[in-house]
């Protein structure tokens, strides 16, 4: 039995969590809400904060083409200036899970109770580990999937912000070669499939612990290391590597796309890197400051 709710609301309730346990946090996405067009944009620490710019984006990227490079910079200083420094990016598979519960299941005797399961695209799966290699310890790539299936659960859970204590989290990098997972409880542990492999990933906890050791880095420097790591993860000429670039001319739409080279190079052209990469492949990226 499938979980009643789809991967939107899940990842949008655990991602506003995140925000709330870190120092700052940062993700992209396709919106067209907020202040320049970012979704997730967490931890503003001034109320007057976006009146830093002399404009809101409230389509797409036309509002921008009027900018010069210096004034994107300095729009960057101002967000610098303002936002805690990052050490990590957090790379998010998020899934929807299957609830088990006859024993005719197919991974039933790994567990002779009801559990959780999830399939593992091996196109995703293989981009996650090129990003976990090439990350150089600077990211973390995991799963994230519900220990509930009801909506009833989800909004409850949302509500008391428990959504990533019972949530399952399962490290990318340790499922190499595997095509399912199963679990039946939150946290870390479960077991990969089909040849089955018990797994124990660190909890974010942990993950974010580790982080803090990492060095620090402003908001623009940090998008564009971001952007040069998911550029590094796809080797150029590769299919996975055309679909980024669409994605991000789709992004820019039409004739926007030759008026945008003047932002190349710029912070603002590694946030749309980022955005065309999670749309293209619906692996979600979030930037994390943790002290």
């Amino acid at each position: 039995m499938w979980a009643e709710f789809k991967e939107k609301p899940f990842e949008t309730y655990f991602l506003a969590e995140m925000a709330r346990i870190t120092d700052v946090l940062f993700s992209p996405d396709q919106t067209d809400e907020g202040i320049l067009g970012f979704d997730g944009a967490f931890f503003v620490p001034d109320p007057h904060f976006r009146f830093l710019f002399p404009f809101t984006r409230s389509r797409r990227w036309p509002h921008f083409l009027g900018m010069t490079a210096s004034e994107i910079g300095d729009l960057g200083g101002a967000l610098d200036a303002r936002l805690p420094p990052f050490n990590l990016n957090l790379f998010v598979q998020y899934k929807r899970p299957e609830w088990m519960r006859r024993s005719t299941a197919t991974e039933w005797a790994s567990w002779n109770e009801a559990y959780y399961r999830y399939t593992i695209d091996q196109k995703q799966q293989g981009l996650l580990e090129k990003v976990f290699s090439a990350a150089a310890g600077r990211a973390a790539v995991v799963y994230a999937c519900a220990a509930f299936w009801t909506n009833r659960d989800l909004f409850a859970l949302a509500g008391t912000n428990e959504i990533i204590a019972n949530s399952n989290i399962a490290s990318a990098d340790l499922l190499t070669g595997h095509n399912r997972f199963t679990y039946t409880a939150a946290g870390g542990q479960g077991i990969a499939h089909s040849d089955p492999e018990r797994i124990e990933s660190a909890s974010l906890d942990a993950i974010f612990a580790a982080a803090a050791k990492n060095e620090r880095l402003p908001f623009t420097k940090h998008v564009k290391a971001t952007a040069d790591l998911i550029e590094r993860s796809l080797e150029e000429g590769s299919a996975d590597y055309v679909l980024w670039r669409s994605a991000r001319d789709a992004i820019l739409g039409g004739d926007i796309a030759d008026d945008f080279p003047r932002a190349r190079g710029t912070w603002m052209d590694a946030v749309l890197s980022m955005m065309a990469f999670s749309q293209a492949f619906e692996i979600r990226v979030a930037a994390v400051g943790i002290e």
